[in-house]
């Protein structure tokens, strides 16, 4: 599994701490199936390399801040999980498997940007059918 806080991500965090700037109270939760089910973007990668899945009915699900769990220890860092996300139940198919998931600063794809990016844990694409529905339990580790 890869994960990845990219620039854009990275200058999102750095504006907030240890610039002062506003924290994001929500982010937003999206799917990708650009590069495979064990690789992320580079960290020159920004949100337009990620590209969504397509399934019928796909929306970026929302994340608020109170959904974050306590930090604890990760392999080698700290980590924090979110509450598990459900996306809407598709209603077609989708063209692609999907490869990971993504957190971005906004609900629409205009001028967004990636904050973090990792694969699924067991580094297994998903392929997703008409009614198929796929939950996330977002977890962002950030290794010393």
């Amino acid at each position: 599994m890869a994960e990845i806080f990219p620039d854009e991500g990275l200058d999102i965090i750095l504006n907030i701490f240890p610039k002062g700037g506003a924290n994001l109270t929500t982010t937003f939760l999206a799917l990708f199936t650009s590069f495979t089910a064990a690789t992320v973007g580079a960290s020159t990668s920004v949100a337009d390399n990620y590209t969504e899945s397509d399934f019928g009915a796909y929306a970026r699900v929302a994340v608020l801040a109170a959904d974050w769990g306590a930090l604890g220890a990760g392999t080698g860092g700290r980590k924090t999980t979110a509450a598990q996300k459900t996306f809407p139940t598709a209603t077609t198919p989708g063209s692609a498997p999907i490869n990971g998931f993504w957190l971005a600063n906004q609900s629409s794809n205009a001028g967004d940007k990636c904050i973090f990016a990792a694969n699924f844990d067991d580094t297994t694409a998903v392929s997703i059918a008409t009614n198929d529905v796929i939950k996330v339990t977002p977890t962002i580790q950030a290794n010393n």
